[in-house]
């Protein structure tokens, strides 16, 4: 089967590849005419390949996610991944602080961006039309759950602000 490209490195199948959903028998599939497949073509082509292109190869660990996968891991009804609007990346060669702090200071008209427990960097762009927030948030694990900081922060740092 030949692989759909939304970008110049990016394809399709990143973005909707998820072992819960297999297990657990989710169509994970987009066409080309929905919304959905619209907001992965512009996540990848407004965030994420411009930060492919500086900082190198970025391995997505969660895009699309139906709402009954966003259900299945505990997901907020709300996320943006439902839409197709958000990605939760790493890129080889970079501390997920590292990444965070470069969106930060990229220009890029994101949504979201937050810097999660020091494992990861969820992206997120806002649905076309509408103006990005430029939010900018650390997550933690505390005793109370998870806490979200405005900002960017390193983890010890992040923590010891959660108290």
């Amino acid at each position: 089967m030949k692989r759909l490209q939304i970008s110049h490195n990016f394809y399709l199948d990143e973005f909707t590849r998820s072992q819960t959903a297999a297990r657990h028998d989710i169509d994970m599939s987009v066409t080309p005419c929905s919304e959905v497949y619209r907001n992965l073509k512009l996540l990848a082509e407004l965030a994420l390949q411009p930060a492919r292109e500086a900082l190198g190869p970025i391995f997505i660990s969660s895009g699309y996610r139906p709402l009954l996968l966003n259900q299945k891991i505990g997901g907020s009804d709300t996320s943006a991944h439902v839409h197709g609007l958000a990605a939760d990346i790493a890129v080889s060669g970079h501390s997920p602080l590292e990444v965070a702090r470069w969106f930060e200071s990229s220009g890029i008209a994101f949504d979201q961006v937050i810097h999660e427990y020091g494992q990861w960097v969820h992206v997120g762009i806002a649905p076309e039309g509408e103006v990005p927030r430029q939010q900018l948030l650390t997550a933690v694990k505390t005793t109370k759950g998870t806490a979200y900081l405005y900002g960017i922060h390193s983890m010890p740092e992040a923590l010891r602000r959660a108290g």
